[in-house]
């Protein structure tokens, strides 16, 4: 009896020891799967990470060369300024066409017999003889200078007092060859007519004597200007 006890004792031992090596074994075939699934997922990770440090360093590399583009390109640097023009090929030439150098010769005579004390400029900005009320804050003063402060007129006659008499727009044969040349001209025409200052529109071909007589009429209506 004593030794079936003994026997069934070594049995349970046995088969406890058994089961606990192969819970172990289990356990440890977990850990191993769940060891490999993590490796996985670092191998993942880190070629995750190698993948944006490339893709980041392409981003700053790239941002660098637009940088340098543009700083080599930024024609507000005035060294910029400076070499641009020394590469490039300049040559002087008309300031005022062939057509509208008849308007200028006309200009210039009537200005010479009617108004001595008078100037002529020409392929003035805008923006030089009409402002608007200077506020800093104020976005809408500055749209509106904006929008005409590019543009110019062809002829720009000045008093003696220096102020703006009289523009003169010239509408010769290649004055609408740009898309937007209409709307271009309905700007400076309400421009010039908020500032108060008269304009007169030049059809193309038109004769010397018939600019001298336009000029006569146009600044006849305009008598406060003619000073």
């Amino acid at each position: 009896m004593q030794t079936t006890t003994i026997l069934l004792l070594l049995i349970g031992f046995a088969a406890g020891f058994f089961i606990r090596a192969l819970r172990a074994k289990s356990q440890a075939v977990k850990a191993r799967r769940h060891a490999d699934a993590l490796d996985q997922q670092i191998d993942t990770l880190c070629g995750e990470i190698v993948t944006l440090r490339e893709a980041e360093s392409r981003r700053l590399e790239a941002n660098a060369r637009r940088k340098r583009f543009f700083e080599e390109n930024d024609v507000s640097d005035v060294e910029n300024q400076i070499r641009f023009m020394r590469e490039a090929e300049l040559r002087a030439v008309r300031p005022v066409n062939k057509e509208a150098v008849r308007v200028l010769y006309a200009l210039k005579q009537w200005i010479e017999d009617h108004r001595p004390d008078w100037h002529m400029a020409f392929e003035v900005s805008m923006g030089a003889f009409i402002k608007t009320s200077y506020d800093p804050e104020d976005r809408m003063q500055k749209a509106v200078f904006s929008s005409y402060n590019s543009k110019r007129v062809d002829f720009l006659l000045i008093d003696r007092f220096g102020n703006p008499a009289l523009a003169v727009e010239y509408h010769g044969t290649g004055h609408a060859l740009s898309d937007d040349a209409l709307s271009r001209m309905e700007v400076k025409r309400l421009a010039l007519d908020r500032a108060g200052i008269p304009l007169l529109e030049i059809p193309a071909k038109t004769s010397r004597a018939e600019i001298l007589r336009m000029l006569e009429q146009r600044l006849s209506t305009d008598a406060p200007l003619a000073s």
